[in-house]
């Protein structure tokens, strides 16, 4: 697992990551190298036990194979993830934001995609993100509440 460090945009947004139990979390989606790599971050609130944990798990919960048949398990993780971060962006989230920030990941784990790439990427790495600036992360994290009480 490994730190990555970076600034630019970021797309924030609530997202329903369990059907059945209502769990939500806070997503988070911007790009390194030119957008080559799509990063994907769970922005951790604090008391919120309904945290994902480890996004490509998530992932693997949302039946990706169903979408992405041709592609090995782990890259089906990741495209998924690739298409939630990517689809976060292009369409917008009720609540959500998009904002130039710093920002850093921990506990990031990677997966390359074939030849091809998947959403303009050729890997995904996802992990735990936090946005430097305090008033940000602050922001994003109210999201929860207000998603929360929107269920």
């Amino acid at each position: 697992m490994q730190e990555i460090k970076g600034t630019g945009r970021v797309t924030v947004v609530p997202h329903l990551h369990d059907w059945q139990t209502s769990a939500r979390c806070i997503l988070a989606y911007t790009t390194l190298n030119f957008g080559e790599t799509g990063v994907v971050g769970v922005i951790p609130v604090e008391g919120n036990e309904g945290e994902p944990g480890d996004l490509f798990a998530m992932a693997g919960r949302h039946s990706p194979e169903s979408l992405y048949r041709s592609f090995p398990p782990a890259e089906q993780r990741a495209a998924w993830l690739a298409c939630v971060g990517f689809s976060a962006r292009l369409m917008g989230a009720p609540g959500g934001f998009d904002v130039n920030a710093d920002w850093v990941l921990d506990m990031a784990r990677t997966q390359a995609f074939g030849k091809d790439g998947m959403y303009g990427h050729l890997k995904i790495t996802a992990g735990r993100m936090r946005l430097l600036d305090d008033d940000l992360h602050a922001r994003a994290v109210a999201l929860l509440a207000g998603a929360s009480a929107g269920a």
